[in-house]
């Protein structure tokens, strides 16, 4: 494999010429695998750790949520600093300090096995702290692929990214429960902060460009920090708003983000009570959903399409989603829902990675993490806030699934439709 190529100073790229598998690209992908791993490994850990000790649902949501919380409520902050500082070093070393929390729970657990309230509280600090990170690192690595690889490679780059992470999920949730019957808690968790360890430690030997400096840089430095912040943040703002096609983008996701949620919530309910499957047909369903997001990662980043084809790549997938929606209410056979949630799987596989691809295009290196934190907020946060408000109107309905369904997906096609009708948002979908 070739180490750093030349940057192109268009594009700001420095992957080989016309090579994914560079050094630099490598050392990205099998980092984020291996930490990705750890991540989820400690969180079912973390699941089957608290249903033991505690058998408390309510505990069990609020670990969760504060897992979801930090990335949301920190994105726009973080941005900032993502584009203010080394991303590199931002990459190893929040994956370095995660790896220290875990390892000071993984401590306690080992020396401390009696007292289970202070094991609770370090798994929600370990937890908290893990999401604080999140918000730093995750827009420091969607911001950086683009300078690892060649632009006509981008899509492979963002697919490969996403389907090792889909992966460390299926890992961590296929044998993290055979190694905590084996190893137990403390072992399992002290395994998971040595992942984080490696990653941290082989991720600081990726190289970057430097960023350019001059008299601005220069003058930006010599300002109060608080002055400094409100300045970028500002300037992060005001791109998102003059952008209209990307910031009608970020609306329609966010929207379409709140209406599928409850999809999501029920899914247990549509599993075991409407197709009468049993609970065990949830996870078989998530798994088919997982197994068709790694195949449309996987078929995006083989064949890339770009202007009008990705608007139609990423607008068919959505209708598709949506009507397949219904589909699942109609075709009650567990092989018929396999094959529809393997579809959906892959239709969302395919809409992540053109999304991504897209605005690594289109939004300058300067403000990539800005736009990412932004994005994050927004999107990110309007599927909590939709399942908290799905959770109730579904008890409130009496629990009707297929009055859920057909409310999710009818207001998603709604949705749709309505964005379709924007020629701020096709053209934007179109432009590179």
């Amino acid at each position: 494999m070739e180490g750093m190529g030349a940057a192109d100073p268009a594009t700001g790229q420095v992957g080989g010429p016309g090579r994914l598998w560079n050094r630099n690209f490598a050392l990205l992908w099998q980092g984020q695998l291996v930490s990705s791993l750890g991540k989820q490994a400690f969180a079912v850990t973390a699941m089957l750790w608290l249903k033991e000790v505690t058998g408390s649902g309510s505990i069990m949501g609020l670990l969760m949520m504060s897992a979801m919380l930090p990335p949301v409520l920190l994105g726009p902050v973080a941005g900032v600093f993502v584009d203010r500082w080394d991303r590199r070093k931002i990459i190893a070393y929040t994956d370095i300090a995660g790896g220290l929390f875990v390892l000071a729970a993984a401590l306690l657990f080992l020396l401390l096995p009696g007292a289970p309230s202070l094991l609770i509280g370090a798994v929600f600090a370990v937890t908290l702290a893990t999401g604080l990170l999140d918000a730093f690192s995750q827009p420091s690595i969607s911001s950086s692929v683009p300078k690892l690889v060649p632009a006509e490679r981008l899509e492979a780059a963002n697919g490969l990214n996403l389907s090792g992470i889909q992966l460390a999920v299926f890992g961590a949730q296929g044998g993290s429960g055979l190694l905590y019957t084996i190893l137990g808690a403390p072992l399992l968790v002290l395994a998971n902060a040595l992942t984080y360890l490696y990653a941290g430690f082989t991720e600081l030997f990726i190289r970057m460009p430097a960023r350019e400096g001059g008299a601005e840089a220069a003058a930006r430095a010599a300002l109060h920090p608080w002055h400094r912040f409100r300045l970028e943040f500002g300037e992060g703002l005001r791109y998102l708003k003059g952008e209209r096609g990307l910031l009608t983008l970020v609306l329609v996701y966010a929207v379409l983000n709140f209406l599928i949620s409850p999809v999501l919530v029920i899914l247990p309910f549509f599993a075991a009570d409407y197709l009468g499957l049993g609970p065990a047909w949830y996870g078989y369903l998530m798994a088919a959903f997982g197994l068709g997001a790694v195949l449309g990662y996987l078929v995006a980043g083989a064949f890339p399409t770009r202007g009008r084809a990705r608007e139609l790549a990423i607008n068919g997938s959505l209708v598709l989603q949506t009507l397949l929606t219904f589909a699942c209410l109609y075709w009650r056979e567990p092989a018929a829902e396999l094959a529809i949630f393997l579809v959906i799987g892959i239709t969302g596989g395919l809409m992540n990675v053109n999304f991504s691809t897209l605005i690594q295009l289109r939004v300058p290196p300067e403000y990539m993490g800005r736009v990412q934190g932004l994005m994050t907020t927004v999107c990110a946060g309007a599927m909590p806030l939709g399942m908290a408000v799905s959770g109730f109107l579904f008890d409130l309905a009496g629990q009707d699934v297929p009055l859920m369904f057909i409310a999710s997906g009818g207001s998603s096609l709604v949705a749709v439709a309505g964005a379709l009708a924007i020629k701020d948002y096709r053209d934007y979908l179109a432009s590179r």
